[in-house]
């Protein structure tokens, strides 16, 4: 049994607005989630897509609203990606994917009505492909790599990447009325496609904010039911992380930081549960507690990821501090009964290689941890910055 056109867009279109509104709605219940607001922002686009293109199928004489349902669906398919920048914490650029939407809307426009149905839809194939691209490419790196939601999105992102690059060169090497076109890129697998996105997006996305809220909502190294008094959360820590910067930079001291990832974590949830997980993140914050100077700053920024920053004379002293941290994992078992140790990947940055721009540090420790990490685990990697005078 085929759907005519009408009745696959009306059927889409419901799915994706009953999906924007749940995700909209539970978005606006955590102020502070910067990622949720730019993925809501997607769901809004694609609510609006949704109705624009139901809009144009009842009323086809109305070719303008095919403008607005290209350009809010372009800046759908970006707002993901600015979405999963914030939460890798880089900076969003959604003014990509908004001028991204101008574009397509000046495309549309250019054609007028004389393109019919398909008016502006060789740039808009190519604006979703590529914003797919990028989008399917963020959520596998960085903070969201370890996170199987964040595969599980990254795998429909590349996906309808691929559909769209193929869609996009069928369309101008062949034309829509072509058969091949028809068959495997019109209306019908497009909307499928569509639902498959809007649904995968909505759980992953929605367990994804949900993870990242709950952190923050338990405090201090809050896992279970305990907590690791002196060890910030994501939210305090990066609010005193960005105070210590700005009177670093005042006073023109030397700030280093220290990135810990504990390695293997998903590994051991799988292997010994949940509860063992929780345990042994407790039990590092502990050995981070003890083993960091007094002074320094602490902060559990995400499942198994630690920061440290101190005030540091020279780059040694950031180093053996990095390494006291990796033999007290060593020394110190997560679990007494089995004698179990933990290991983690390091990253090491400081001012002086990359200046006093919180975005710019967390970026380097980002990558510098990163390269620990790929490196086989239980390594650190010092960022160097660039060279003085560059």
């Amino acid at each position: 049994m085929e759907f005519d056109a009408a009745t696959l867009l009306v059927t889409s279109g419901l799915i994706i607005i009953l999906c924007g509104i749940s995700f909209v709605l539970n978005t606006a219940m955590r102020r502070n989630d910067a990622s949720g607001r730019l993925w809501s922002i997607s769901f809004i686009a694609g609510m609006l897509t949704a109705l624009s293109f139901l809009v144009w199928s009842v009323e086809p004489t109305l070719w303008w609203i095919l403008a607005i349902g290209n350009t809010a669906y372009v800046i759908s398919i970006g707002a993901i990606w600015a979405g999963a920048r914030v939460f890798n914490g880089r900076a969003s650029l959604i003014a990509v994917a908004l001028a991204a939407g101008g574009v397509e809307a000046l495309l549309t426009g250019l054609e007028g009505p004389d393109g019919g149905e398909w008016t502006g839809s060789t740039g808009l194939f190519a604006g979703v492909a590529v914003f797919a691209g990028l989008a399917a490419a963020e959520t596998m790196r960085s903070r969201m790599r370890r996170n199987l939601n964040a595969r599980i999105l990254s795998f429909c992102l590349w996906i309808v990447c691929a559909f769209y690059v193929l869609r996009t060169s069928f369309f101008v090497t062949l034309g829509p009325e072509a058969p091949e076109f028809q068959a495997y890129f019109g209306t019908a697998i497009t909307t499928m496609i569509t639902i498959l996105l809007v649904i995968v997006g909505t759980i992953s996305m929605s367990i994804l904010q949900a993870e990242r809220s709950g952190a923050r909502a338990l405090g201090d190294v809050t896992v279970g039911v305990h907590s690791v008094v002196g060890v910030l959360s994501a939210a305090s820590f990066m609010q005193q992380w960005a105070d210590w910067v700005e009177r670093a930079s005042f006073h023109g001291d030397r700030l280093a930081m220290i990135s810990m990832d504990v390695d293997n974590l998903p590994q051991m949830n799988t292997a010994f549960g949940r509860a063992f997980g929780d345990t042994a993140i407790r039990s590092v914050a502990q050995i981070v507690r003890h083993h960091a100077p007094t002074t320094a700053l602490l902060g559990h920024t995400g499942a198994g990821r630690f920061v440290i920053v101190v005030v540091s004379p020279n780059a040694a002293d950031t180093e053996q501090l990095a390494i006291r941290l990796q033999t007290a994992l060593v020394d110190e078992p997560i679990d007494p009964l089995q004698s179990l140790r933990a290991t983690a990947s390091f990253g090491v940055v400081d001012t002086d290689g990359y200046g006093y721009g919180l975005p710019v540090l967390r970026r380097a420790l980002d990558d510098a941890t990163h390269t620990a990490r790929e490196e086989g685990g239980n390594r650190i990697v010092v960022g160097r910055g660039l060279p003085a005078g560059s």
